[in-house]
């Protein structure tokens, strides 16, 4: 990822909903391949903030130190 962007800070409350919106769970039999790389990119976007969030939590946690 390119570190020169910087998000806004994020919140538990998003990440929590998109993590509901956007599942993670195997493929669907019945999905064809587009699908499959579609609903894993969508995961792959969930994934990445939930790190970011992490990051700033923990810049956060040592800024107050």
């Amino acid at each position: 990822m390119n570190e020169d962007i910087i998000l806004p800070t994020l919140s538990k409350n998003l990440i929590d909903k998109l993590d509901k919106l956007f599942p993670d769970k195997c493929a669907d039999l019945t999905d064809d391949d587009r699908m499959v790389w579609y609903k894993s990119g969508q995961r792959s976007v969930i994934k990445y903030l939930q790190q970011i969030y992490d990051e700033q939590l923990q810049d956060s946690i040592i800024t107050k130190d």
